[in-house]
């Protein structure tokens, strides 16, 4: 059986015993969840300000007439239609095992996590008392060469290690870790919204910082002109992707004229604190300028014709 421990941790000497450490995890993992949702929460209100169709839809029930609750019924039903054996219908999900290996040489304390996002892991390894990390680095697989920085003694030891401690001969283990205890961050995806909504209470957040003015509109102009050109399908993928760069190319070209740098731009996103608002409270949808969406079509077409 092939052994493929990306994320496997050791605890050093300086971390706490298992209880004040889950206790550190789970404090430090909560901050990173409420970091992670903010860029979520832009995203889903701003799909909502930005798209007329998105706020006539009909969401069921007086409750999803506002911006919050529409923004979050989206973000549920994104997650509900993806492949689970891609995302387990969580992309902000956080676990982690600890277990223990006991030999002649010692005992060696060992944890491993399962992220979504790469950020959990950063910030377990960020982990310090008095100014030394709780966590390293202490992965093995056997499908790949031995890292050079890891020497073949340690690498041995790793191997060796994480046998003892899933003992995939035992039956009630199976080589699993359904057999270790841990700490796992509940209801990531029910809780974005609450999370930032809750979390959040005394500190401002700016939703414009992580879902900006300048990418609003430049999604909109990109969407008008794809529109407008009625290019038609396309049977090959290399050429919707061409397709996709010129359009995306032009309306970087356009906005960096003095022409395009005047045009009106999206209203800003409400403040997080503010998301209690009914969608007919919301200003109108932000429409590109019909002569932008023409002069953004030129440059369009002056691509496709120095590139044939």
């Amino acid at each position: 059986m092939s052994t493929k421990l990306y994320d496997g941790l050791r605890l050093t000497a300086h971390a706490p015993d298992l209880f004040d450490l889950t206790r550190m995890v789970s404090q430090r993992m909560h901050e990173v969840f409420r970091e992670l949702a903010v860029p979520i929460i832009a995203k889903n209100v701003a799909r909502v300000v930005d798209d007329a169709e998105v706020r006539e839809r009909d969401m069921g029930g007086p409750l999803h007439d506002y911006l919050v609750y529409r923004a979050r019924r989206l973000w549920l039903d994104e997650q509900a239609g993806l492949d689970d054996r891609t995302t387990f219908h969580d992309p902000l999900r956080f676990s982690i095992v600890f277990g223990q290996v006991d030999d002649e040489r010692g005992a060696r304390r060992l944890a491993y996590p399962f992220a979504g996002r790469h950020q959990y892991t950063e910030a377990l390894m960020a982990l310090e008392a008095d100014g030394r990390p709780l966590f390293v680095d202490y992965h093995y697989q056997d499908q790949a060469d031995r890292p050079e920085e890891i020497q073949k003694s340690e690498w041995k030891r790793r191997r060796e290690d994480w046998d003892l401690l899933l003992d995939a001969e035992d039956p009630e283990t199976d080589g699993t870790f359904g057999h270790l205890p841990g700490w796992q961050l509940p209801g990531s995806i029910e809780g974005v919204f609450d999370a930032v909504l809750l979390g959040y209470r005394d500190a401002a957040i700016d939703l414009n910082a992580h879902c900006t003015v300048e990418r609003r509109m430049r999604r909109a102009l990109i969407q008008a002109v794809a529109l407008d050109l009625d290019l038609g399908p396309a049977d090959d993928f290399n050429r919707v992707l061409t397709r996709n760069r010129r359009i995306e190319r032009a309306v970087e070209l356009y906005l960096g004229t003095a022409e395009g740098e005047t045009r009106l731009r999206p209203v800003p996103l409400p403040d997080a604190h503010e998301l209690d608002i009914t969608i007919r409270e919301l200003p109108p949808v932000y429409e590109p300028d019909p002569e932008a969406i023409a002069r953004i079509g030129e440059l369009y077409r002056e691509q496709a014709l120095a590139s044939d």
